[in-house]
């Protein structure tokens, strides 16, 4: 399958773009989809290595041909999705594909070693998913909070990509978090327990989690947290990790095996 992109056609709002960035010759960068090499010519000026993950064949002629002159090139014909993230530190500068936004997340959140720092030119809507708003947070906000604050650094004019895409556009800045609010070992049991939250026709977190905690615990939730006739989105990030905490601490094994794999149940459903 051939992803459909929208390519940036200036190298002068490339340049642009990583002036705002903390991109130096001391940086590894991760490029996804260099397409055609715009942004990719910019990035070797400034980075001490790049390294351009492309899974179209004959972009990867095209990007040989021009680049591999370059000392501190390196070009992997592969998808994304199934490429190993590098071991070094490590950073992520791209335009990436929209239709992948949320998959090219999850694999970096479900990473052992994460990228220092994300920029991507991105979809306003996708951005938005996953800035934390003190009046409502979406599921992608709250499993991408507890590694990295996200900030919109500004809007990007429709015209300066071909296609013109039909979206606005964005250029996001992802930043890892110095200290982890959730140990890696405890993250794909979070992110069930979030997915699950985020997708049940439920009035509130009592009648959601009514089957994982006991009226008791819940009774226990409300005096300590009052968030027992919240939706999931009036939730703010740090009581979703209270709301965990205690999830963790109190229910039994049983209980959270109702739980467990959720979020690859819910993808097979969707992808039926």
């Amino acid at each position: 399958m051939t992803l459909s992109q929208n390519f940036i056609k200036s190298p002068n709002l490339v340049k642009q773009l990583l002036s705002v960035s903390s991109i130096s010759s001391d940086d590894l960068v991760l490029e996804i989809g260099p397409g055609k090499g715009i942004i990719t010519q910019e990035l070797l000026k400034i980075t001490g290595k790049l390294i351009a993950v492309e899974k179209d064949r004959n972009l990867i002629n095209f990007l040989q041909t021009k680049y591999n002159s370059f000392p501190n090139f390196k070009l992997i014909n592969q998808d994304f999705l199934s490429y190993n993230l590098p071991k070094n530190n490590y950073k992520i500068f791209s335009n990436i594909p929209f239709s992948i936004t949320a998959d090219i997340l999850n694999k970096i959140l479900k990473s052992p070693n994460k990228p220092q720092e994300l920029y991507l030119i991105i979809q306003l809507e996708a951005a938005k998913k996953y800035c934390l708003s003190p009046d409502f947070n979406n599921q992608d906000a709250v499993l991408t909070s507890p590694y990295y604050d996200v900030k919109i650094l500004g809007d990007i004019d429709r015209s300066a990509f071909t296609p013109k895409p039909q979206v606005d556009i964005v250029f996001a800045k992802f930043i890892l978090k110095t200290k982890s609010l959730i140990n890696d070992s405890d993250y794909s049991e979070f992110r069930d327990f979030i997915v699950y939250g985020f997708n049940q026709w439920k009035p509130n977190i009592f009648e959601i989690y009514k089957k994982i905690f006991s009226y008791d615990q819940f009774k226990k939730i409300n005096h300590q947290l009052q968030i027992n006739s919240f939706k999931p989105s009036q939730l703010s990030f740090n009581q979703w990790l209270d709301f965990f905490a205690v999830y963790q601490k109190f229910v039994s094994i049983e209980k959270k095996k109702l739980l467990n794999g959720f979020e690859k149940k819910l993808s097979k459903k969707h992808k039926k």
